[in-house]
């Protein structure tokens, strides 16, 4: 069983991986060892109504699972880096569907289109 928390984007699918990859690219370390991060895919049936509820229009959503609990250190770090590259204004992330995980601080995310 894995840690699990979803990131709800503002940005489309194409803009959205295309910052998944620069996360992939940019630390394998996390994103291809302790870390699933699963490419982004279009909002379920619930997906927007939950979205908004955390504060933001999300277009699609993807995952960010800890596969290895021995290396539970890295999932704080890496979440402060996927807020940074998204940007604050563009992705809210959420662990589970239940609460979301709030940036360490605002920021505009990398100039990635």
């Amino acid at each position: 069983m894995s840690i699990s928390y979803f990131g709800h984007s503002a940005l489309d699918i194409t803009r959205t991986r295309r910052r998944l990859e620069h996360l992939r690219q940019a630390r394998p370390d996390w994103f291809s060892g302790p870390l699933e991060l699963t490419d982004a895919r279009p909002l379920g049936p619930f997906g927007a109504e939950i979205a908004r509820e955390f504060g933001i229009e999300a277009q699609c959503i993807f995952g960010l699972h800890l596969r290895d609990k021995t290396q539970i250190a890295a999932l704080e770090p890496a979440l402060d880096f996927i807020y940074e590259v998204f940007g604050t204004e563009h992705v809210v992330m959420s662990w589970e569907m239940d609460r979301v995980r709030p940036a360490a601080a605002p920021g505009p995310g990398l100039g990635l289109d």
